[in-house]
């Protein structure tokens, strides 16, 4: 409840947001955006997929994996260059 006592509208949260980031001249976005900027940057730095499932409170894994959790170009690289490292052949030592 409000302090009118009224219930509040499903979209206060979200007009008052709208409102704030136009009152200082930001980049408009969604409130519900906030949600991908969160999830990326745990992701990023070493956070479970799981746990941040369970920090968005997601009920199927799939939701955070494919939509929420976007990887860098930065993790990208990083696995690139584990599967090069697993696929390098050790130089031969025998003598022919």
């Amino acid at each position: 409840m409000d302090d009118l006592g009224n219930l509040p509208f499903p979209d206060r949260v979200s007009r008052g947001f709208s409102e704030k980031i136009k009152r200082l001249d930001l980049p408009y976005i969604r409130f519900h955006d906030l949600r991908h900027s969160c999830a990326s940057p745990l992701l990023a730095n070493g956070i479970s997929l799981k746990e941040i499932q369970l920090w968005l409170g997601h009920s199927n894994f799939a939701t955070t994996a494919n939509i929420y959790a976007h990887l860098d170009m930065s993790s990208k690289q990083a696995s690139a260059a584990t599967i090069a490292g697993c696929l390098a052949l050790e130089p031969s030592t025998s003598q022919e």
